[in-house]
């Protein structure tokens, strides 16, 4: 899942609300719950947090003795509790209190702030609404850890650029937790992290300017943290970072930097096209779409061949435009968009010749889908052609059932049966062999009559009734690089599903 879908999911969460809060938690499995109730169940066992009366006591006992010893160290007589627990907050005590923010790329920010092996979780609180929330402002001491609303607070904005920087609200979540139908959740893919992470760096939100205090700059430079180098890397360099995460399959890896080499030459085709074969290996099939079409409307402008050299190369636009071609019919094909398909294979063909048998047998793969099937014979019978194999062989003796040439049927599949090669094929040739063998057998000197509905072959004989099963075609041949470098692109279109043949008794 790419960042801005991600950033999208929680403003849409949020759009309904009228003063929408959001708060995000590293680890997915976290509750909410505050510091303090925290510290205190730790302290006491976790049987208390079953006892609700006892652990509000406790809660307004702990909160009594922290502000009171502020009040000893600062004599500040006329600062409310409020007041005092949001200092100890923001400094970083424990309190009944929860940091929210009402910027939703801040929660995004700290939900990836954390374990990298876990997804993060961002809260989202309509604190405007007034049958969820009450500002703490307006309550009395008593009342304040007391009501049954969520209770928020906003903070004194003079308490730091910290807290301007980050938006903070505090929401009071000392017990009982928020109720789960006043909160809305949106779960970060732990996979998504680390670019949802560079992504808000990229717009201005990183720890650099959330944490823009003394404190903050501490923070930053700590020990435990590592120098992060900046990066100065060259669009070729990305290319080439891209191909070896793609060719070790660290696919989300080679999607980043295929997609920073995009940014660096957002006018050059080759970019466009492997972020294509990434999106394709990832199974995004309609984003893959997308980048083959950015790639195709740039094949006119120059064409990284490599070693810093931009050029324009007729030879080698020519060859991009082929391989773009199939590779975006085979995404087409894999979400289901095979009129789309077909149009692109046309064009591979009309491009070049390389991919010609593999541009045969999946254009006819999408036109069998679309019940094309005298057109999906031809391709296939191309395919068989330019290359003998049992997956054309299978798809061919598929046509013929569908057109109730069962004899023909089995001379394909028995062909495709004796090659042997791909062996996944041969094996299914073997098994519609012998069905086509006990239909045939079944309808022995028998007059039938063959009609179709969709993808079910019916047969009218006078004499038994039998249902035979059939194996579909196999799926696309994969994609093929379209990039220029050394790296296989997705599989796509996985194949037809199986079909039967019925016999019915004729009506007498």
């Amino acid at each position: 899942m790419n960042a801005p879908d991600i950033i999208e999911m929680v403003l849409a969460a949020a759009r309904p609300m009228s003063r929408p809060a959001f708060r995000g938690q590293a680890n997915a499995d976290w509750q909410l719950r505050s510091g303090a109730v925290h510290r205190i169940a730790k302290a006491h066992e976790d049987p208390v947090l079953d006892d609700d009366s006892y652990l509000r006591q406790l809660v307004d006992s702990y909160h009594r003795e922290i502000s009171a010893a502020m009040e000893t160290i600062d004599g500040d007589h006329m600062m409310s509790s409020l007041q005092r627990l949001s200092i100890l907050q923001h400094w970083g005590a424990a309190t009944g209190f929860l940091d929210f923010t009402e910027s939703a790329l801040v929660a995004l920010w700290f939900a990836c702030d954390g374990p990298p092996d876990r997804d993060g979780r961002v809260f989202i609180l309509d604190i405007g609404n007034p049958q969820v929330a009450v500002d703490g402002r307006g309550l009395s001491e008593e009342a304040l850890f007391s009501t049954e609303r969520t209770v928020y607070y906003e903070p004194d904005r003079t308490l730091g650029p910290r807290t301007i920087a980050q938006q903070s609200v505090f929401v009071i979540c000392d017990l009982p937790p928020i109720p789960d139908p006043y909160v809305s959740t949106v779960v970060i893919p732990k996979e998504s992290k680390e670019r949802l992470r560079e992504h808000l760096g990229d717009v201005g939100v990183s720890e650099r300017v959330l944490f823009g205090d003394v404190p903050g700059l501490a923070r930053a430079n700590a020990r435990s943290n590592p120098i992060l180098l900046k990066s100065t890397l060259t669009p070729e360099q990305h290319r080439d970072r891209g191909t070896r995460a793609y060719q070790a399959q660290r696919y989300e890896d080679a999607l980043t930097h295929y997609e920073s080499y995009a940014a660096a030459v957002p006018d050059v085709a080759q970019p466009h096209s492997l972020v294509g074969d990434t999106l394709s290996a990832l199974g995004r099939f309609e984003d893959a779409v997308d980048a083959y079409t950015r790639a195709i409307e740039r094949i006119a402008r120059p064409i990284d061949i490599g070693q810093g050299a931009i050029v324009h190369w007729e030879a080698v636009g020519r060859l991009m435009l082929h391989t773009l071609y199939y590779n975006r019919g085979n995404a087409s094909a894999a979400v289901g968009s095979h009129a789309e398909a077909i149009a692109d294979f046309d064009s591979a063909l009309e491009h070049g010749s390389q991919l010609k048998r593999n541009v045969l047998l999946n254009r006819g793969n999408s036109k069998y889908v679309l019940e094309h099937f005298a057109e999906a014979f031809d391709d296939f019978d191309a395919a068989w052609s330019e290359r003998q194999g049992s997956d054309a062989a299978l798809a061919l003796g598929n046509c013929k059932v569908m057109a109730g040439e069962f004899l023909e049927a089995l001379k394909r599949y028995l062909n495709g049966a004796r090659l042997g090669k791909p062996e996944s094929s041969a094996a299914h040739c073997r098994n519609n062999a012998e069905r086509c063998r006990e239909l045939l057998d079944a309808l022995e000197g028998q007059q039938h009559i063959v009609r179709r509905q969709g993808h079910v072959v019916f047969v009218e004989a006078p004499s038994g009734a039998a249902t035979f099963p059939f194996t579909g075609n196999q799926g696309n041949v994969g994609n093929t690089p379209s990039g220029m470098v050394n790296a296989q692109g997705g599989e796509g279109y996985e194949g037809g599903s199986g079909f039967a043949a019925v016999i019915l008794q004729t009506p007498s």
